[in-house]
């Protein structure tokens, strides 16, 4: 499989499984959807985390300059979450970097180990690939500048804006489950099922969904 989909199907796995946490997930949607960094999450209040002209944005600093960055639905609703019980200048995640490098880890495949640089990364080179234009929106979302390209860019070609990343959608899962087969080289259902915070009954359903596609090939 080419490396470009296996990183691919890395970034996804880890988004999966880390749903048995809701506060972890909700850190590694933060990397994956807005690029943050790891003194950009560890400064992150609920005061950073808003819609801005109806997108859900965050306000990101490391100390030298702020950014605001578009994240998807999904990953605002999580933050929100998360970040119900904090004042609005209180910090959400109080991990400190070999923390927050542990949660990513923990969460990785097992012979595939990312830390938050490695999964930032990865998901800036697939990101990359998406592009197809000579202008780089990539380094936008990094710098913090043409919010509104950025915008439409990130709606048209990040996975976890479109849902792509997650499992809500039948063959979107189907995909992701298939691809697991191969990597993670784990068929049982129940096993998948506790791995990636699905039901066992979906699961097995899907199964015999990719069972009988591929008898029909």
């Amino acid at each position: 499989m080419d490396e470009l989909l296996i990183k691919e199907f890395d970034v996804r796995y880890i988004n999966a499984v880390s749903r048995k946490n809701l506060k972890e997930h909700a850190m590694i949607r933060l990397i994956i959807s807005s690029l943050a960094t790891p003194e950009e999450i560890f400064n992150l209040t609920r005061a950073d985390i808003r819609k801005t002209n109806g997108v859900g944005t965050v306000r990101l600093n490391n100390g030298r300059k702020t950014r605001i960055a578009p994240i998807d639905n999904r990953t605002f609703e999580v933050l929100m979450e998360v970040s119900k019980d904090k004042s609005r200048r209180q910090r959400i995640f109080e991990y400190s970097k070999a923390e927050m490098d542990d949660v990513v880890r923990r969460h990785s495949p097992a012979k595939r180990t990312y830390d938050v640089e490695r999964l930032r990364s990865a998901v800036i080179e697939i990101l990359r690939d998406c592009q197809f234009f000579e202008h780089d929106y990539v380094n936008d979302i990094l710098n913090g500048t043409n919010f509104e390209g950025v915008v439409d860019f990130v709606h048209d070609m990040h996975p976890m804006f479109s849902g792509v990343w997650d499992l809500d959608d039948d063959e979107v899962a189907e995909d992701f489950i298939e691809n697991y087969l191969i990597l993670i080289g784990e068929s049982d259902a129940k096993k998948i099922a506790e791995d990636i915070c699905e039901s066992v009954e979906r699961v097995e359903r899907i199964l015999r969904g990719i069972t009988s596609r591929r008898l029909r090939i």
